[in-house]
């Protein structure tokens, strides 16, 4: 089969509806369900591109939608974007007030993505 042909090219699932439906019935769920998947790690260890290729899988192949709640995204909003690494010293007390408000406005917009629908 040459490589060109469409053997090679993914095309989305379309789920049907109605009593299992869903390919995630397989694992024990259904495409009504909602998961939380969180990523933690050091910086620049590939977390929002691994999330991103787990966005884009679930969006394209599973028509499941999803999105994204970056925390670091949220602080640049709050903050700024160039912070001195005294910013992230956990001593800091002011700094911690502001990264928590950072994680905590992250969560509020997750949970209300959460109970939509």
């Amino acid at each position: 089969v040459p490589r060109n042909s469409n053997v090679y090219n993914p095309m989305p699932h379309i789920i049907p509806e109605g009593e299992n439906a869903a390919p995630l019935g397989v694992i024990g769920c259904t495409a009504t369900e909602k998961v939380i998947i969180i990523m933690v790690g050091l910086p620049a260890c590939g977390k929002t591109h691994i999330a991103k290729r787990i966005c884009r899988y679930l969006n394209f192949f599973m028509d499941i939608p999803t999105q994204i709640f970056n925390v670091g995204d949220y602080r640049r909003q709050l903050c700024g974007a160039q912070m001195p690494a005294s910013f992230f010293d956990p001593s800091n007390e002011e700094a911690l007030r502001a990264r928590e408000a950072a994680c905590d406005a992250a969560l509020a917009d997750m949970i209300q993505y959460m109970r939509q629908d």
